[in-house]
């Protein structure tokens, strides 16, 4: 059934901000602790292939958490809400000695983390699949929790580096064309009708969410076009 809007707002039920709430914290550590581990294992040469290396060096707060705000993609599914992936942005300053080339130049380079995203989704999946499966023979306690699983389980999505697990169950998937092509199970977002201005736009519905430190900072619902841009609009909350 198509959803059909007549303004720039989307309404969400209390009960579904509060599971985002919720999960979009849990999800958020996940990931902040995957990045941790990752900074001290992989090789920055690894890291910059990524194009991403900045969300992985990045400081720590006294909590132990990155400071950084993440936007997070979620999508409602028949199964439930699933977090498709996120993203850091950031801007990162050219090499010093570029600098004292060109004294009061200062130029940047833009990143929207997409790749490391996926990165993370990848890394996330295998090891949870991987726990899942040794768990009852794995000597030491698994990197995961039993509460992360949970919420791995229920709230990412699975995610390969090649397409062979979706065509062996027949699940429909979704390639991402990154450096690195990744395979993720499709979720389909729900299809959207705005009208805005006197003009109809047509697209799905994404719900973002902003997360700080482990803090939710709100809800940031969005048409997605058929041309890939985003068309922002107002949560309200019945």
């Amino acid at each position: 059934m198509r959803k059909i809007v007549l303004s720039q707002e989307i309404r969400y039920g209390q009960e579904d901000v509060n599971e985002l709430e919720s999960a979009s914290i849990k999800v958020r550590k996940i990931y902040d602790k995957t990045i941790s581990m990752l900074a001290q294992h992989v090789p920055e040469s690894v890291r910059k292939y990524w194009a991403c290396p900045k969300p992985a060096q990045e400081p720590l707060s006294p909590c132990g958490e990155n400071s950084s705000p993440v936007f997070q993609k979620w999508i409602q599914s028949p199964s439930g809400w699933k977090c498709v992936g996120c993203e850091r942005h950031y801007v990162e300053p050219v090499d010093a000695a570029k600098e004292k080339e060109h004294p009061g130049r200062r130029e940047y380079v833009f990143h929207n983390g997409r790749l490391q995203s996926m990165m993370l989704q990848l890394f996330i999946w295998s090891q949870f699949e991987e726990i899942s499966l040794f768990y009852p023979v794995l000597g030491d306690a698994p990197f995961y929790d039993e509460e992360e699983m949970e919420t791995i389980s229920a709230y990412f999505v699975p995610t390969y580096v090649t397409s062979l697990p979706f065509e062996q169950s027949g699940k429909p998937f979704k390639k991402h064309n990154t450096r690195v092509p990744v395979y993720q199970e499709l979720i389909s977002a729900p299809p959207l009708l705005l009208h805005l201005d006197g003009e109809v736009l047509e697209g799905t519905w994404v719900t973002g969410v902003y997360v700080d430190r482990g803090h939710f900072l709100g809800l940031g619902p969005y048409l997605k076009n058929s041309d890939g841009t985003r068309t922002f609009m107002q949560a309200l909350i019945h």
